[in-house]
């Protein structure tokens, strides 16, 4: 297959609005920062908390960053020859230009290792410091195909791994803790039904410290063979 990098991206960037009035107090439920943005979609917030980013210069450093992703997945792809998929990343910049935080709010890469390392590759670049804020926030995706030239997994339909999930639901929740929700995950599964790679995106910022102890759990699960062939399933903890 083609080791062509489809750019497929989109930023969020919030811009920090200015009031002569005192802000009212906020809810708790609206008290998420990420939660006022979702993907494909643009806002503005009004927020001392929150400042702007310059785009151009977000654009470029994520847009420069990408041999380094590119070094990421071909590195995963010699442990799981069928790597690729989308990433969807939420960076959260301090008033030094270094990241504060960061996660991936959506992956169908299917490599926790993978994704480690692209998020990794991202805290160590120097960012424009949020200007009106302590903190500012972008967005932007990208879309990778597989670097070898492999036939692609079988496609297996959610309700192929379930009963199994059920099996190790109190471990799960324990991972989750105080970060519950939705955590979206892409797994690939040998013929033996033993989990190849298993990667996963939180439901928001607090849930980015469950993620490994719920790739632990995962990953010492027995799941159905796929038969002759290993097979990639998507589907949510």
């Amino acid at each position: 297959m083609s080791r062509a990098l489809k750019h497929l991206a989109w930023l969020g960037l919030v811009v920090a609005c200015g009031s002569s009035e005192k802000p009212a107090p906020k809810s708790a439920a609206e008290g998420n920062d990420e939660g006022s943005e979702r993907r494909g979609s643009s806002t503005i917030e009004a927020s001392a908390e929150i400042g702007a980013l310059d785009e151009g210069k977000v654009d470029k450093i994520f847009n420069k960053s990408l041999r380094d992703l590119q070094a990421c997945l071909d590195s995963g792809a010699k442990r799981v020859e069928f790597l690729g998929g989308g990433v969807a990343f939420f960076i959260k910049v301090d008033p030094n230009g270094k990241v504060a935080h960061a996660h991936l709010e959506q992956t169908s890469i299917g490599d926790r290792q993978t994704e480690k390392c692209m998020l990794d590759a991202l805290k160590k670049k120097d960012w424009p410091p949020p200007q009106g804020g302590q903190v500012g926030l972008a967005r932007k995706s990208f879309e990778f195909d597989p670097p070898n030239d492999v036939r692609p997994p079988t496609e297996w339909g959610s309700d192929r791994v379930s009963s199994a999930l059920g099996k190790a639901s109190d471990d799960i929740k324990k991972c989750k803790g105080d970060a519950p929700g939705s955590y979206a995950a892409t797994m690939y599964v040998d013929t033996s039904g033993q989990v190849l790679g298993i990667g996963i995106a939180p439901p928001d910022e607090r849930g980015e410290e469950a993620v490994d102890c719920l790739v632990d759990v995962v990953r010492g699960i027995k799941f159905p063979s796929p038969g002759s062939w290993p097979a990639k399933v998507t589907f949510s903890l």
